[in-house]
């Protein structure tokens, strides 16, 4: 596959990246406590930047961006949730902070693990 093309993990990163944000959207709106979102938000980031090291920035935008996404559809199709659902735009700029910083040690790890792994595996 060229460069420009991305590799086959991009695209599975991607796909694994926006479907865990619109499960934590989901998660979200259904759930009172705000530390089972967060742990949700640093989970999935974690799993995608490890997945995929290189350029982690976009797995952090494609998970934060399910939880606006959700919001919207709930607040449009009047859906039954606990708690209003309050459209607060810096409420997604804390949703995609807290996704960019384990999408940022997810990377760090994985960027570990290779370098350990193709150390070790040398001659």
């Amino acid at each position: 596959m060229t460069a420009r093309n991305g590799s086959p993990w991009d695209r599975v990163a991607m796909i694994l990246a926006a479907v865990l944000g619109l499960g934590i959207g989901w998660l979200d709106i259904h759930t009172t406590e705000l530390t089972v979102t967060i742990t949700a938000l640093l989970g999935a980031g974690v799993i995608c930047g490890g997945l995929q090291p290189r350029a982690p920035w976009r797995w952090a935008f494609a998970i934060a961006l399910g939880v606006p996404i959700v919001e919207v559809v709930a607040q449009v199709t009047r859906a039954a949730t606990p708690e209003p659902i309050h459209l607060d735009p810096r409420v997604w700029f804390i949703v995609t902070a807290f996704a960019a910083a384990g999408c940022y040690v997810g990377a760090l790890v994985g960027r570990m693990l290779r370098a350990t792994t193709h150390a070790a595996l040398e001659p």
